[in-house]
């Protein structure tokens, strides 16, 4: 028997189309027609929504509110938290760190150090090497997706290059040449 292949999900055409897929994807990637029946309307209207081809109804927010603990104005504007509260948004809703790409970030970030001759201590590696993970992710349209994160090293590479080198140009800056 030939298994069933769902068919690749279209992108998202507005930002609140992404955000509504956002909140899925953090809620543990639930079947479509799952999800939507949880908040208490159709897999297809989920679609709409999702890809932007529809503007979500009142009722529609209020259930990723009231259901979800989804912040509305985040949802709306992009502004602030997914969540509501955050100290109340599921386990599941925290991404968790691709060790194989934090380590490739943090090689990354004490190379760039060394080429600009900036020398860190071990506490100081490790909070540049987290805040340029976090700005990978933050760059990805889709932070799941591994193939794009790789592709962006070079992205963040060269941001990175750009920062030390106006800080170290800042006197004041805390960035001492080694």
């Amino acid at each position: 028997m030939v298994g069933v292949v769902a068919r690749p999900e279209s992108p998202p055409k507005t930002d609140l189309g992404f955000r509504l897929r956002e909140v899925r994807r953090r809620l543990g990637d639930t079947p479509r027609a799952e999800f939507a029946k949880s908040l208490g309307f159709g897999k297809d209207s989920l679609a709409l929504y999702e890809r932007g081809e529809n503007v979500p109804t009142a009722h529609v927010l209020a259930a990723y509110r009231e259901k979800l603990g989804i912040d509305v104005n985040w949802l709306l504007t992009g502004a602030g938290e997914m969540f509501a509260d955050p100290s109340k948004a599921p386990a599941s809703a925290a991404p968790s760190i691709n060790p194989a790409l934090f380590r490739k970030v943090g090689r990354l970030v004490t190379r760039v150090h060394k080429e600009e001759g900036i020398k860190l201590p071990p506490d100081a590696v490790l909070d540049e090497q987290a805040d340029a993970y976090n700005a990978l992710l933050a760059r990805a349209e889709d932070p799941s997706d591994a193939d794009e994160l790789m592709a962006l090293l070079t992205w963040l590479e060269t941001r990175l290059k750009k920062r030390l080198r106006a800080a170290t140009e800042e006197p004041g800056t805390g960035k001492q040449q080694a």
